[in-house]
């Protein structure tokens, strides 16, 4: 059976704990987690440390620099060149989810089960309200279940996207979809590694909020991958907070540059980064007190 390797991006420490609880609590435990960071603030690493402890997760932690504008396409692509600088099987699901969403118990079993071959994995999350974030329940996830009661209207958000990407899929099946739709949300998605690899990952040229995962969804359907969609099915819990995001998707300012043509293979992408400070590469263990010597990534 291929591998599952969960990649998480932040750029803050908020939020990490319960998504690091989450994923020790899987059906399927993933063969990897790699936290990967548009930041080298130390707290981040503190409260990798302290999760990995205390939910007894080995976790691989990438930092580097903040640069002048956020670039998470980069931050997913430095956690992928780690995957592959130690040999891994090009047939291994990559499950890339963000910090601030706390996958549901059967999260990386499902991505697996739906995710086969050359597969583009859609799934979903709940938007949890302020309330529900506030009595997220700890308790229920060590027993297998869901963190929260989903409200009917939340019940019918996933069902009602569920809904309108598997009608995307089909009218992609004949020619009449957008290019980059059933379109990617990187929250929650899965993809086969060599894949990734063909395209050669996150364009990193995209920076600030936006458009970089319609981006790579766009590319993987270019070279003959297929949308599998699981928005209502395979749940991750978001945790209500300020976002940074514009108002509207048309706000940003990568939305125009979606528009315009591009190349299968990244310009700026797995094999050749955008300029960055070295990321550096920590394992940490359970076991860990103190701080382990850093490695840079090649």
């Amino acid at each position: 059976m291929p591998q599952a390797h969960a990649v998480v991006i932040t750029h803050t420490p908020q939020r990490l704990r319960r998504t690091f609880l989450a994923l020790a609590c899987q059906t399927r435990a993933p063969d990897s987690v790699t936290l990967s960071c548009d930041s080298d603030d130390p707290a981040i690493e503190r409260e990798a440390r302290a999760a990995s402890r205390e939910f007894d997760l080995p976790i691989r932690l990438i930092t580097r620099p903040a640069l002048e504008k956020s670039r998470s396409g980069q931050a997913r692509n430095n956690a992928v060149r780690a995957l592959l600088s130690e040999a891994t099987d090009d047939e291994a699901r990559v499950i890339f989810l963000d910090a601030d969403c706390a996958p549901a118990p059967d999260l990386v079993a499902k991505h697996m089960d739906l995710g086969r071959g050359r597969a583009l994995v859609h799934a979903g999350r709940i938007n949890m309200t302020a309330e529900q974030t506030q009595h997220f329940d700890e308790d229920a996830l060590r027993a297998g279940r869901l963190p929260v009661t989903p409200s009917p209207e939340q019940l019918a958000d996933v069902a009602k996207r569920h809904a309108r990407y598997r009608r995307h899929a089909l009218l992609r099946r004949v020619g009449l979809m957008k290019p980059h739709k059933p379109k990617l949300i990187s929250a929650n998605f899965s993809v086969r590694l060599r894949d990734f690899v063909t395209v050669n990952g996150f364009d990193e040229s995209y920076e600030g909020w936006g458009q970089e995962d319609d981006d790579l969804g766009r590319r993987l359907y270019m070279v003959g991958v297929r949308p599998v969609i699981a928005v209502r099915t395979i749940l991750a819990f978001h945790q209500h907070h300020d976002t940074r995001a514009p108002t509207a998707w048309s706000a940003s300012p990568n939305a125009r540059r979606l528009e315009e043509p591009c190349p299968v293979h990244a310009v700026l992408g797995l094999d050749h980064p955008a300029t960055q400070p070295d990321p550096r590469v920590t394992q940490i263990t359970p076991a860990d007190a103190v701080p382990e010597p850093e490695a840079a990534l090649a």
